[in-house]
């Protein structure tokens, strides 16, 4: 039986007194309950209440103890609770943001000594910084310049994400003077020195003064600083500015391709210019061969260009491997062709590696038309999984072999082209006969 869900106003109805002598009584076994209901009582005095909240944070600015992976979560928890009183008992949002901005920067002492590869502790300091944010608002621009000069720096772990669109374009501009004039500040490296630049000139949509940043590094700038650079004109929206850096990009790889062509394709699109979307697809496609643009590409075409395209991607396909051909096949509802690809190469089908999650989506597309097909795929699966020689693949063979089975008796298999399943799986049990343990599991078929 469900237990049921206790709302605010079954609490709410509770006589005063009952509920005061419950929470009073449990006081002594809940320490957490005991802090929230302290900070509660000193919240119509806001002195003793920031008092309070200090001490606690300052509680976790003097640890020193390890903090190992298992009590990381505990941890993250002390600190949320930090956050949740702020949140919820300090009215004046000014003092707020003081706390937050206090408890933010144990930040990096924490880190230091603890085993978060759960990323709990790091989470409770992302919320803590999103509340600092909705508390800026509230203090003034100098104010706000100080702070995140402050804050700008999680030592050991470079600058910290106190950047974004609420921050007043004084400060940013400030912030980003000062840095850019002065070559040493004691309290940041050049690499964060750049980082934090780069912030400052993104939010203010100012993508000289982010090539001016990059410039720090050297004035030959790179083709991955080329496209960030790019995609500032493109946050900016200055698609103009933005097909000029693209031109300046030395190579176009298989590992810049997509940011590259998508750039282009936005900037062609913002300035109308449908020819060059199309053509910026041929090229992305040329040099991708990636399915997904050729669908988009060929969104576009009509008439003979239209089949001109799709027949060389297919011609292109039956060169490829069974899962890039069969990817090919599918993105392009070819289903006669997919069953001929598998069957001429039926003899190789085992040597090649389907994706469970690829092979689900073959089986629901070829299933009522090319059963057959679809035996051969997973017969291919069975033959992989017996080649590895280990035990433990053996079970994902044998499911194979079962889908064979079932698909023979779906769809009443009267006429084969294949060998039939019996003769296969008693050749394949022959072949495999010392694997013991492929033999016990086939015989429970």
């Amino acid at each position: 039986m469900a237990k049921r869900k206790i709302t605010l106003e079954d609490i709410e109805a509770l006589d005063s007194k009952k509920l005061a002598k419950l929470l009073y009584d449990m006081l002594d076994e809940n320490r957490e309950l005991y802090g929230k209901l302290d900070k509660l009582i000193l919240s119509n005095n806001p002195k003793e209440l920031t008092k309070a909240i200090k001490k606690d944070i300052g509680s976790i600015r003097r640890g020193s103890k390890f903090i190992d992976y298992y009590n990381s979560f505990d941890f993250s928890k002390k600190i949320q609770n930090i956050v949740d009183d702020i949140v919820l008992m300090v009215e004046d949002k000014k003092v707020a943001s003081k706390l937050f901005k206090e408890l933010i920067l144990t930040d990096s002492k924490v880190y230091l000594r603890s085993d978060d590869s759960s990323g709990a502790i790091q989470a409770s300091y992302r919320q803590a910084l999103k509340e600092w944010f909705d508390c800026i608002e509230f203090i003034s621009e100098n104010e706000l310049y100080n702070d995140m000069k402050e804050m700008l720096v999680c030592e050991g772990f470079g600058t910290r994400d106190i950047f974004s669109e609420a921050i007043p374009k004084a400060v940013l501009i400030k912030l980003y003077d000062e840095y850019i004039l002065l070559e040493n500040h004691s309290n940041i490296d050049n690499y964060d020195r750049v980082c934090l630049l780069k912030e400052t000139a993104h939010y203010l949509k100012e993508p000289i003064r982010f090539i001016n940043a990059l410039k720090l590094n050297g004035e030959d700038l790179k083709d991955y600083e080329l496209l960030e650079i790019a995609k500032e004109y493109q946050y900016a929206d200055m698609p103009k500015e933005l097909l000029e850096v693209l031109q300046k990009v030395q190579e176009v790889s298989p590992y810049n391709a997509r940011n590259f062509y998508e750039l282009q394709v936005w900037a062609y699109s913002k300035l109308k210019e449908p020819q060059n979307v199309v053509l910026t697809y041929k090229n992305w496609y040329e040099k991708s061969k990636e399915v997904s643009v050729l669908k988009t590409y060929l969104s576009y075409l009509d008439g003979e260009m239209y089949e001109r395209v799709k027949n060389e991607a297919l011609n292109h396909a039956k060169s490829l491997s069974v899962g890039g051909a069969l990817e090919f096949f599918y993105a392009l509802d070819e289903k006669e062709l997919a069953n001929e690809y598998i069957f001429e190469n039926q003899e190789s089908l085992h040597k090649n590696h389907l994706y469970d999650t690829q092979l689900k989506s073959i089986v629901k597309w070829l299933e009522k038309d090319y059963p057959q097909a679809l035996i051969l795929l997973y017969r291919a699966v069975c033959e992989q999984a017996l080649s590895r020689s280990i035990s433990k693949y053996y079970p994902h063979g044998i499911k194979a072999l079962k889908a064979c089975l079932k698909l023979e008796k779906q769809y009443n298999i009267s006429s084969w082209k294949i060998e039939p399943n019996e003769v296969y799986m008693q050749r394949l049990l022959e072949k495999h006969k010392k694997k013991s343990k492929f033999v016990q599991l086939f015989k429970a078929i």
